[in-house]
């Protein structure tokens, strides 16, 4: 299960931020599926770690999601591939997945980060 806490910037909210998820394609098949419930523990520019109560089959070829929250009142949209699940309750799933966005989200990412960290001082 890679992980990885060598990121040079990863931001751990202390409360993770309510978003939604939804899963737009599956072994090459465009499928949008209904929302599903993520809570946000961590994002960086190049990825994203969320809870959920859904067992999603990521081992799937292919598994395209995308994950929707607001942070600073600004919606956020990542599209990203799942590299890891881990179950860490009966009901609860987490899971590590890796962007896929241009770098204009990533930028979008980095400020919106900055300027949650110093409204949370």
């Amino acid at each position: 299960m890679p992980y990885r806490r060598d990121e040079p910037f990863r931001f751990t909210f202390g409360t993770p931020i309510e978003g939604t998820f939804k899963i737009l394609r599956v072994n090459k098949r465009s499928s949008t599926s209904n929302e599903g419930t993520a809570s946000i523990v961590d994002i960086s520019p190049n990825g994203v770690r969320f809870l959920s109560p859904l067992d999603l089959p990521i081992n799937e070829n292919d598994l395209l999601i995308e994950v929707n929250f607001l942070l600073n009142q600004k919606h956020i949209s990542i599209l990203a591939q799942p590299k890891w699940k881990k179950r860490i309750s009966p009901y609860t799933f987490s899971y590590g997945l890796e962007g896929l966005d241009d770098d204009e989200t990533k930028k979008v990412i980095v400020e919106e980060l900055k300027e949650f960290a110093r409204n949370q001082k």
